[in-house]
C-alpha cells in the first residue's frame, strides 16, 4: 500500500478505518496494484453516493499513476453537476479486461447498461452498504451499518494510506451528506459525522456541496413537486402519506423523472407519519416507487416483496406495470400492513 505524501501543512489526525475495511484493504489494493487500468461503475439512476464513490476512487488513484474509467448507465442525472470530475463519466468506451469496482449496487443488474461490464469482468470489487446486497463480487466489502458507500470508500483510502485530493474529499463528503439527508436521517452516526469532519479537513468544500445538493434545483423541480403535493393522499390518521407523478405531469412541469427522486423527502416530513410512498411513471409500463419509513415498517422488507430493495428506512421498487396498476398493487400490501399495526 502507498504512503501519503508530505506537505507544508501538517496532515490532519484521522480516525482509523473500520476493522472490517482494514482487513480487506490489502487484498483490494493488490487488485489495483496489479492493473494499470481500473473501471469504476455506478448503479443505474445514479445518486450522489454511487457517483461520489466512483469519482473519489478515480481522483485518488490517478495521481498514483492509474487510469480509471468511470461508467454510469445513461442518462446521468443532471442534479449532480457540482461533483468534481462529473464531466469525465462515460467519456471513454468501456475498457476490456480490467478489474471492475462497483459502488452502492445490491446486485450486478443495478449496473444497467453496463451490467455486461460487471458480469464479464475477471475481478469485481463490490462495495456497498445495502442489506439486500447479493455479495456478487469477487471481493465483497459490504457493511450495512455504514451511512453511505462513500464512507466505506473513505475508510478504504485511509487503510491504504494514500493522499486524498480535495476533489475526492468533496465527492466523499457529498456521499455522506446526501445519504444522511443532510444529517437528518436515522443513519446519521458518530462515524458518519466524524468522517464528514475529516473530509473537510482534507479539503472538501462543504459550502459548495450543500449549495449544489440543496440550493440549486431548477424551477421545474419546484413546479413538479407542487403537482405532487397538491395530489397527496393521507390515510390511517396521516400515518400513510402517498403521492404520484405521471409522465404528463412531468412534461407539464418541464421536469425529468430523475428530478422526482428528491420529492419523497417532502412526503417524509409529516408529523406522526409511519410510511411515505411516491409512485413515478417512468414509461407506459414502468413505474418506480420510492419508500420511506419511520419506526414500525421495514422499508427494505416491504420493497423486497416486489423485487426491490434498499435500507430499513429508505428503499425502492421498479414495477413493469402502468402507474395506476402499480399504485393498486403496492397500496393493497401497504394497507394490509398498516391495518396490522393499528
Amino acid at each position: 500500500m502507498k504512503s501519503s505524501k508530505g506537505s507544508h501543512t501538517p496532515a490532519p489526525e484521522l480516525a482509523p478505518p473500520r476493522p472490517e475495511v482494514a482487513e480487506l484493504a490489502p487484498r483490494i489494493w493488490q487488485v489495483i496494484d496489479d492493473a494499470p487500468v481500473v473501471t469504476a461503475v455506478t448503479h443505474k439512476d445514479a445518486d450522489g453516493d454511487t457517483l461520489g464513490s466512483a469519482l473519489a476512487l478515480a481522483l485518488t488513484l490517478e495521481p498514483l499513476g492509474k487510469s480509471v474509467s468511470v461508467l454510469s448507465s445513461p442518462p446521468v442525472p443532471g442534479a449532480w453537476w457540482f461533483l468534481p470530475g462529473i464531466e469525465r463519466i462515460n467519456r471513454e468506451a468501456p475498457p476490456g479486461n480490467t478489474p471492475v469496482f462497483i459502488f452502492d449496487a445490491s446486485d450486478a443488474s443495478r449496473a444497467g447498461t453496463y451490467e455486461p461490464v460487471v458480469t464479464q469482468a475477471r475481478v469485481v470489487v463490490n462495495i456497498d452498504h445495502h442489506v439486500s446486497n447479493a455479495r456478487f463480487g469477487t471481493i465483497n466489502l459490504v457493511l450495512t451499518e455504514a451511512a453511505s458507500t462513500g464512507e466505506l470508500v473513505y475508510d478504504l483510502l485511509k487503510a491504504w494510506k494514500v493522499a486524498i485530493p480535495p476533489g475526492a474529499a468533496s465527492c466523499l463528503y457529498a456521499t455522506i451528506l446526501s445519504d444522511t439527508g443532510g444529517f437528518r436521517h436515522d443513519n446519521t452516526s458518530a462515524h458518519a459525522l466524524r468522517a464528514a469532519a475529516e473530509l473537510v479537513q482534507l479539503g472538501a468544500d462543504p459550502v459548495a456541496i450543500a449549495r449544489g445538493l440543496f440550493k440549486s434545483r431548477p424551477a421545474s423541480s419546484l413546479r413538479m413537486q407542487g403537482r405532487i403535493l397538491q395530489g397527496l393522499h393521507y390515510e390511517f390518521g396521516d400515518r400513510l402519506v402517498w403521492g404520484s407523478i405521471s409522465q404528463a405531469g412531468l412534461r407539464d412541469s418541464g421536469a425529468s423523472t430523475d428530478q422526482a427522486d428528491s420529492a419523497i423527502d417532502q412526503l417524509n416530513t409529516v408529523r406522526g407519519q409511519e410510511l411515505a410512498i411516491l409512485f413515478k411513471e417512468a414509461g407506459p409500463r414502468l413505474t418506480k416507487v420510492s419508500i420511506r419509513s419511520r419506526d414500525q415498517v421495514d422499508a427494505a422488507e416491504l420493497a423486497a416483496k416486489f423485487g426491490g430493495g434498499g435500507h430499513r428506512r429508505a428503499s425502492g421498487i421498479e414495477l413493469a406495470m402502468p402507474l395506476k396498476d402499480a399504485e393498486a398493487t403496492v397500496l393493497a400490501e401497504v394497507r394490509a400492513r398498516m391495518n396490522d399495526l393499528a
